[in-house]
């Protein structure tokens, strides 16, 4: 999830003497990221953040947002009570976190206001072309140079060059959306009037034609149990499975209240506290747990999952973000760990199914967990490549720009980005192919049962007695 690009203008009255806010008021850049946060009084003397997404060529406004919350030092930003940013001095810096989201984002103090917002022009032509910079002074700035997935500036001064003669926002559209294209990047899109175009890594299946539903009667067909909803269609598990086995699938990250983070939180927390509760009476010997389609959502769920699968702490991953400021190219890594739960949960052996379908949250979810003892077996495909959070940025004339700006590794150093997680060999499995959902066969869930089980690998089969 990337951090919210919505916050606008505002100054003020002095503050006043003692005022809790006033050690964070000011303007202040981040390093990476490219945002400038103005935090000011507005006519009437109320604090309000002001957020600019500020590249070499631009500095562009979104909407302002007042003082929601606090806990201790920290001041939470939103609207209608909902924080979207926690904000806090560390020493001279400004320290940010969105809700749900792993990391933070550190702000210096800018003594000289950096000129925000930027003109627009009025004349149309002159605003495509004002679009056309600021979307790929975006790109050069921010996007990384992953090792499997690189940004091809090659063709930007041809491309302009097109659009200068060809000045229409069709020939607009078709230029960066072939950019966004060429990338695959799933984080990395354009949106504007009549266009909403993202990045896909070829080969990959269409999500939304994954309905949960589809493929619902082939897992519970092999595994001879109905799936008992925890939350909705989103948090599914079986107990009772030969082997004092347990399966549990989980489709995301997010959106289990249709509230906020903390609501999500509360609501995931339960639910698993429903399933790990079965599980601690059963004793279960082994877990399935299933996130071959996962869309993603908040870093920190999955963070919450890996809290109560572990005994003993461990690291989750690090990132960092692009910083072309700094002489390595990106911020310092920041390191995030995962903490034992107090509350119910699984220690034992996990059979871990991914495939292209696991995304985002989902993978960083999965990147986690494999640092847990024991190690979880990955059984399925490759995940899909895509770690970053989005970086959501704002281009003139009403078109906007999603891009992966963030570079996140294992324990060990390795990076993911652009090839997703791999499968051992031994263990690929077909995944959701429309021969195994037709004849309600389920190869994945099959070879997580006899591995989980120590028996050889094909002693369940994968399509149930019965099915055609």
């Amino acid at each position: 999830m990337g951090i919210a690009a919505v916050l606008t203008a505002c100054s003020g009255p002095d503050r006043a003497p003692g005022d809790r806010n006033a050690a964070i008021e000011g303007t202040w850049q981040s390093a990476g990221y490219g945002y400038v946060f103005d935090i000011a009084r507005d006519g009437a003397g109320k604090t309000r953040l002001t957020s600019y997404d500020r590249t070499a060529a631009s500095c562009l406004g979104g909407a302002s947002s007042a003082p929601v919350g606090r806990d201790g030092d920290a001041t939470s930003f939103g609207e209608d009570g909902e924080a979207e940013l926690v904000v806090r001095r560390q020493g001279g810096q400004l320290v940010v976190r969105e809700p749900g989201s792993a990391g933070h984002i550190r702000m210096n103090r800018l003594e000289e206001p950096p000129g925000c917002p930027s003109a627009i022009s009025r004349n149309a032509a002159d605003r495509r072309l004002q679009t056309f910079d600021v979307f790929w002074q975006n790109l050069t700035e921010h996007y990384p140079p992953y090792a499997h997935r690189k940004l091809d500036t090659t063709g930007r001064e041809r491309d302009r060059a097109a659009l200068a003669e060809h000045n229409t926002d069709r020939m607009l559209g078709k230029l960066l959306g072939d950019t966004v294209r060429e990338l695959g990047d799933m984080h990395t899109g354009i949106e504007g009037e009549d266009l909403s175009l993202y990045g896909k890594r070829p080969g990959t299946r269409a999500s939304d034609d994954m309905d949960t539903d589809v493929f619902r009667p082939a897992v519970e067909a092999r595994l001879g149990k109905r799936l008992t909803p925890v939350i909705d269609g989103k948090v599914e598990y079986a107990g009772g499975l030969p082997d004092d086995l347990g399966y549990l699938r989980i489709t995301q990250f997010d959106d289990f209240a249709d509230e906020s983070y903390d609501a999500d939180r509360k609501k995931f927390e339960q639910a698993l506290d429903a399933v790990f509760a079965v599980a601690e009476q059963d004793g279960r010997r082994g877990l399935v747990l299933d996130l071959r389609l996962n869309d993603g959502g908040f870093d920190d769920l999955g963070i919450a999952l890996a809290s109560r699968l572990t005994h003993k702490p461990h690291v989750a991953f690090q990132k960092r973000a692009r910083d072309t400021r700094a002489a390595s190219g990106f911020t310092p890594y920041e390191k995030l760990r995962v903490s034992p739960s107090a509350r119910p949960g699984f220690h034992g052996p996990i059979a871990l199914l991914v495939s292209d379908l696991t995304v985002s949250a989902g993978e960083t979810a999965v990147m986690t967990l494999l640092n847990r003892s024991p190690k979880p077996t990955l059984i399925g495909r490759p995940t899909q490549g895509v770690f970053s959070d989005q970086l959501s940025r704002t281009l003139p004339g009403d078109w906007f720009l999603d891009l992966s700006n963030e570079d996140y590794r294992n324990a060990a150093g390795q990076s993911f980005e652009g090839r997703g997680i791999p499968v051992p060999r031994e263990f690929r499995t077909p995944v959701f192919t429309a021969t195994e959902i037709g004849r309600r066969c389920d190869s994945a869930v099959a070879r997580a049962l006899d591995h989980l089980a120590d028996k050889p690998p094909g002693t369940t089969k994968p399509c149930p007695r019965g099915s055609t």
